[in-house]
């Protein structure tokens, strides 16, 4: 039985909406995503959409950027306002 993300249907990366090569992207969902060890809690994709509503492309499963080193990257390359 799996334990999937509960947000693989609204995931970019899950959905081969960002650009990955295929190993890459095959090795996130099934390290991450589909993980029978719910490892995707730790996904920091999961995390700051959780947080924040949405996640900017950038943001890998495994990114070493905090949640709010995340915020501001994408504040400042989306112009946004917190």
């Amino acid at each position: 039985m799996r334990n999937e993300c509960t947000l693989c249907s609204k995931c970019e990366l899950f959905k081969g909406q960002i650009n990955l090569t295929e190993d890459i992207r095959i090795m996130y969902k099934y390290h991450y995503c589909l993980s029978q060890t719910s490892r995707w809690k730790e996904c920091k994709r999961f995390v700051f959409k959780n947080l924040n509503h949405i996640c900017p492309d950038f943001v890998m499963p495994n990114s070493l950027l905090s949640i709010d080193q995340i915020w501001h990257k994408m504040q400042k390359e989306y112009s946004l306002q917190h």
